[in-house]
């Protein structure tokens, strides 16, 4: 089997369940609430819906995006650990998740004020701030494409191909 026809049998199985159905719907708003609300929190004086204001286009899409990837890739990992009961690989869907999350916030970050106050929390300077603003569709880029590698891996886990 190709790689396109295992990712989408993966995502057929799990998304033709109702209650999976309805958790994608409810991890997809939860997470890009929280794209949103992680770049208002971050700068004094910024609220949510300034935050809104914000976005071009292309933000909303690729925050769009990527809670879009965020919500299939936590359902398909919980659909796997619940019908499959095992708990080998955990480690790699924390990565995967974490590094979704770091995407949609350096996705979302359109100014050094918002990157600079979340960053110093991880003790990054602000040179490695500009350096993140600068690169950041790259890293999103590279993140992006680790998620659908993720998805594919969850994907092969459904289909028991691996």
């Amino acid at each position: 089997m190709n790689r396109l026809k295992i990712t989408l049998r993966g995502i057929r199985e799990v998304l033709q369940r109702p209650s999976y159905l309805l958790l994608f719907g409810g991890a997809f708003l939860v997470t890009l609430y929280l794209l949103i609300l992680i770049p208002a929190v971050s700068v004094p004086g910024n609220n949510f819906f300034l935050q809104l204001t914000l976005f071009s286009p292309l933000g909303w899409a690729l925050i769009s995006f990527i809670a879009l990837l965020y919500a299939l890739f936590t359902t398909m990992q919980i659909y796997v650990f619940r019908n499959h009961r095992k708990v080998s690989g955990v480690g790699a869907s924390v990565g995967g998740g974490v590094s979704v999350l770091f995407a949609g916030v350096a996705s979302s970050a359109f100014c050094v004020s918002c990157l600079a106050p979340l960053f110093a929390l991880f003790g990054i300077g602000f040179g490695g701030v500009l350096f993140v603003l600068q690169y950041r569709f790259y890293f999103v880029i590279v993140i992006v494409v680790l998620m659908v590698a993720s998805i594919y891996l969850t994907a092969r886990k459904i289909n028991k191909v691996c």
